[in-house]
C-alpha cells in the first residue's frame, strides 16, 4: 500500500493515550498550561469509550468538510475500535481502568479543549495552531491535515497527559506495557479510518503516491514509534522534574518540537488542491487528483527528528 496511505496509520494511533487526574504540583506552577481533562468518564469503562466516539463523532459531523475534519473522523475510528477490543479481549489491558477510561477521557479532553479554543478565536498550542491554520487556509491534502491533527496531539498533548496521570500504577508496576499495547487498537482502526477519509473528504486517497508525504522515508509504523518514543521520555522528564524551572524547560522542548514537525508536514502543498477536495467533499465527486509537480522530492528531515532522538540539550 502507499506510504502515504500507510503513514495516516500514525494520525489514528496517536488517540490511544490520554487521562483525567488533579493537576501536578510542576503543572500548577505554568499557570494553567497543563489542565485537568474537561471529558469525565465515571462508571464502566465500555459505557465511557461509547460516550466518547458519541462527542468526537458530533465534531466530526459539526465540522462537514471543514479541513479540520479528517482528524476527527480518524478519532471516532479510534474509538471504535477501543470498544471492539475491549468486547473481544476484555484482559487486554492490565489496567482498563487507566489506559480506556481515564487517561482516555484526559487524552480526547485535550483535543477538544484546542478545537474549541481554536473555534472561539482564543490562542491554542503552537502545534495545533500550525494544524488549525492549515486546515482553514492550506493547500494540502488529508492525510496531511490528519497528521497534523495528530502530531499536536500526539507529539504536544501526550506527554502531559501521561505525566498529569502518572507512569507508574498504585501497585508500582510500570504502565508502558498498556501504553504498547495501545498498537493493536490503532492497527484494527486503521483501513475503515483511511477508507473514511478517501470516501468523504479526498479523492487522492484512494491513489496516494509517497510523493504527497513529507515524510515519505517513514513507514506508518516507523513514524509512530517515534512520536510516540518521544512522548513517553518527554512525560518521565515532566515526571522528574524537581522544580518549576526545569518544567518548563521540559515544555520548551515538548513546543518546540511538535512546532517542528507541523512545519515539516505542512511543507508540501499543491496550488487548486484545496478546491479539489472541497467540491469532492461537497457532494461533485468529480474531482481529480492534482499530482504534484515530479521534481519534488521529501525535504530531509533534521537528523534529531529523523533518528527519534530529542535535540541535544534538551
Amino acid at each position: 500500500m502507499p506510504t502515504l496511505v500507510r503513514t495516516i496509520a500514525a494520525a489514528a494511533t496517536m488517540t490511544l493515550l490520554y487521562v483525567v487526574s488533579p493537576p501536578t504540583a510542576q503543572a500548577a506552577a505554568l499557570g494553567g498550561q497543563v489542565q485537568p481533562g474537561a471529558v469525565s468518564c465515571a462508571g464502566s469503562v465500555p459505557g465511557c469509550v461509547r460516550r466518547l466516539e458519541h462527542t468526537l463523532a458530533t465534531v466530526r459531523d459539526e465540522l462537514g468538510c471543514d479541513h479540520r475534519a479528517p482528524f476527527a473522523a480518524l478519532y471516532v475510528r479510534v474509538q471504535e475500535s477501543l470498544q471492539h477490543v475491549l468486547r473481544d479481549r476484555p484482559t487486554f489491558f492490565t489496567e482498563p481502568t487507566w489506559a480506556a477510561r481515564d487517561l482516555n477521557a484526559a487524552f480526547v479532553s485535550r483535543y477538544l479543549d484546542a478545537y474549541r479554543s481554536d473555534r472561539n478565536g482564543q490562542p491554542v498550542p503552537r502545534a495545533w495552531s500550525i494544524a488549525f491554520t492549515v486546515a482553514r487556509t492550506g493547500q494540502t491534502n488529508a492525510a496531511q491535515d490528519a497528521l497534523l491533527g495528530a502530531n499536536a496531539h500526539i507529539q504536544r498533548d501526550m506527554s502531559y497527559v501521561l505525566a498529569e496521570l502518572g507512569l507508574v500504577a498504585p501497585n508500582g508496576i510500570s504502565r508502558k506495557a498498556d501504553f504498547d499495547r495501545a498498537q493493536a487498537v490503532l492497527d484494527r482502526a486503521y483501513e475503515p479510518a483511511v477508507q473514511d477519509l478517501t470516501r468523504h473528504y479526498d479523492p487522492l486517497l484512494a491513489a496516494a503516491d509517497a510523493r504527497w508525504n513529507p515524510v515519505a522515508n517513514l513507514t506508518a509504523h516507523e513514524l509512530l514509534v517515534l512520536w510516540r518514543r518521544n512522548a513517553w521520555h518527554y512525560a518521565e522528564r515532566l515526571t522528574a522534574a524537581a522544580t518549576p524551572e526545569e518544567f518548563r524547560r521540559v515544555s520548551a522542548a515538548i513546543e518546540d518540537n511538535a512546532a517542528a514537525w507541523g512545519t515539516l508536514l505542512a511543507a508540501v502543498q499543491v496550488p487548486g488542491y484545496r478546491l479539489v477536495r472541497d467540491g469532492y467533499c461537497r457532494g461533485g465527486r468529480t474531482g481529480t487528483p492534482v499530482s504534484p509537480s515530479r521534481a519534488w522530492t521529501p525535504p530531509q528531515l533534521p537528523a534529531s527528528l529523523a533518528s527519534g532522538r530529542l535535540p541535544r540539550g534538551d
